[in-house]
């Protein structure tokens, strides 16, 4: 099966510099193109909003209900958990529903879910809807993936993720401000997320004839699709374990620093507005040099930052420079490294290789707060920082390795 789009041919607008697979098989108009690329970034946006919504209220609403640590733990890692094991099988699931039947089934899976969580209080009941519903928020993340690495041109693919990624950021950012503007209790916070969780769909369906097809023939298992761009599969576990345990436990190493509650949060969010801030011109840098490269710097400056941070969080304006580019580096590997994989992969591998990226990406988001709490019960400042930055060698190191032997292979 080969990607074609679906809708009027047209030749122009070529496909010069992507992978073989690709073809004379893309023929949007310049104005096709766009508007495909913006109904998948405005639906990203939709899915990161109920990231946004549904993480924070399980963990409020569980501490609500005087639950214990480790059953806090295991709800926030419920929709990690649900990712790795649907992932393995979606990218056939999708394949055979296609890629807007797909998202939508996905985008009213996790709106149902929202509606179930209002209708238990039991959280084990909790449990299982979060597992449920974010196995159908997978099928819209990876179709989605998909898409924009199918539609977008090779010379711009950095700076159209980087958009994606900060509509999906945007989004996840937004949701905390929508709880804290309806509360906890009552009806409103979960039609709020089921509503944007359906609203998401809307997009889709409006460009459904704009829509590449999701091609996937079964050939690729987990560990082929791995060797398919093994410097991105290693810059998405970066991404993960960087970006999860940096926004799940900065708080805390601000608060053992010493500064206060409200000081904590307010570099929590500046992080996050490194991230959506920084994310295009890493973007068009992506454009411009080796990706490789980039992927290499990031790792590079995320260390130089991290050992900062000891120092830094001791005054308010070192910590708050140092917040902000640490958010824009760590949401900049999730961009080069899928970029990276559109840049390297072919048409007919790319749905597996998109959802191999992910996994990686889930396993570091389990490993890194796994680690990084664990050193800081022995010293929350430095063993965090530690812990980040070793990782962070270690991994960087194994993106330049895994370089140099695909280019003597090449």
């Amino acid at each position: 099966m080969t990607i074609a789009a679906r809708g009027p041919d047209n030749p122009q607008d070529d496909d010069r510099g992507k992978p073989d697979g690709y073809g004379s098989a893309m023929t949007f108009t310049p104005r096709q193109r766009a508007l495909s690329l913006a109904a998948v970034i405005a639906t990203s946006f939709g899915v990161g909003l109920s990231f946004g919504i549904g993480y924070p209220l399980t963990a409020l609403t569980f501490e609500a209900w005087h639950q214990p640590d480790w059953v806090i733990g295991l709800a926030g890692a419920s929709p990690a958990i649900a990712v790795l094991i649907a992932l393995p099988v979606l990218p056939s699931l999708v394949a055979r529903l296609g890629t807007v039947v797909a998202i939508t089934y996905g985008c009213l899976a996790g709106a149902f879910g929202f509606l179930a969580l209002f209708a238990f209080s039991s959280p084990w009941a909790w449990i299982v809807i979060r597992l449920l519903m974010s196995a159908g928020f997978a099928m819209p993340w990876l179709a989605g993936e998909t898409w924009i690495n199918t539609v977008a041109r090779e010379e711009t693919r950095g700076r159209v993720i980087a958009i994606y990624a900060i509509a999906f950021f945007a989004g996840f950012s937004t949701g905390p401000f929508i709880l804290q503007a309806l509360g906890l209790v009552g009806l409103w916070p979960f039609l709020a997320g089921a509503a944007g969780t359906a609203v998401a769909g809307v997009p889709i369906l409006l460009a459904r004839r704009l829509a590449p097809e999701f091609c996937h023939d079964g050939s690729r298992n987990f560990a082929s699709a791995l060797r398919l761009a093994p410097a991105a599969m290693i810059g998405a576990f970066i991404g993960g374990f960087a970006e999860i345990s940096n926004l799940s436990l900065i708080p805390n190493v601000a608060l053992a620093a010493g500064r206060s509650q409200e000081a904590a949060l307010g570099i929590l969010s500046v992080m996050t507005v490194g991230g959506i801030a920084l994310q295009f011109p890493l973007g068009w840098l992506a454009d411009k040099i080796s990706r490789f490269y980039v992927t290499v710097a990031l790792a590079a400056a995320f260390i130089v930052l991290a050992l900062c941070l000891p120092m830094a969080l001791t005054t308010p304006v070192a910590s708050t420079v140092v917040a902000f580019l640490l958010g824009g580096v760590i949401l900049g590997f999730y961009t080069v490294g899928l970029a990276i994989v559109g840049e390297r992969v072919g048409a007919n591998d790319l749905a597996a290789a998109n959802a191999a990226f992910l996994v990686m990406y889930q396993a570091g988001a389990i490993l890194g707060p796994l680690a990084s709490g664990i050193a800081m019960t022995m010293s929350p400042v430095t063993g965090f920082v530690v812990t980040m930055a070793t990782l962070m060698a270690v991994c960087g190191l194994a993106v330049v390795a895994l370089e140099r032997r695909e280019r003597r292979r090449a």
